[in-house]
């Protein structure tokens, strides 16, 4: 019986063997077994959305003055009732001599031309928008006594709409600064006698 006992003893060992390398292996290479999802747990309430801030408004660009400072000879086409903003055509003022030559320049017959003190030349038909300064001064021909600032806006309407042998009868000298109208002062485009 003692062959059987060997044989029973290597089996045994050999079964030992085969499962202490089984469960070495087993400890480094874990097998594979399939994961079942287990039900998802209730969502707790949502977190209530942030408000969104409004978006910062940029800084408005500042408009760049219709004119630079300075002073501008024009026709003045238009003032609003309100006295807040003037429309004008900018215009060529020569003198003296100048206002000949520009004249004659200009087609005007040389006769005509050589009694003339002062010409206003206008190639150019663009018009401006102006504001009105709030002390803005106004220095109008003498005329009527003019007393009250509505007065003188109510001259300046009026002496701007006056023609000449179809030209206007007045131009005027605008004083610009940081883009509105500070003074306006108004001269004749004939001779004075």
């Amino acid at each position: 019986m003692r062959p059987v006992r060997i044989i029973t003893a290597v089996i045994f060992a050999a079964a030992v063997a085969v499962t202490g390398c089984a469960a070495h292996s087993t400890a480094v290479n874990p097998s594979v077994t399939p994961v079942v999802d287990a039900p998802t747990p209730p969502a707790p309430n949502p977190a209530p959305k942030p408000i969104p801030l409004p978006a910062p408004t940029p800084a408005p660009t500042p408009k760049a003055p219709v004119l630079a400072d300075g002073h501008y000879d024009a026709y003045i086409q238009q003032v609003n009732t309100r006295s807040d903003y003037l429309v004008v055509d900018l215009v060529q003022v020569f003198q003296g001599q100048a206002a000949i030559d520009a004249a004659i320049a200009d087609d005007l017959p040389r006769d005509q031309a050589q009694v003339l003190y002062v010409w206003v030349r206008n190639q150019n038909p663009r018009l401006r928008t102006l504001a009105i300064a709030k002390d803005m001064r106004l220095d109008l021909l003498p005329g009527d006594c003019i007393e009250s600032r509505n007065h003188q806006f109510a001259k300046l309407i009026k002496d701007s709409r006056v023609m000449s042998n179809s030209r206007p009868a007045y131009y005027f000298t605008l004083t610009v600064a940081s883009g509105a109208v500070h003074r306006i002062q108004e001269d004749k485009t004939f001779n004075a006698c």
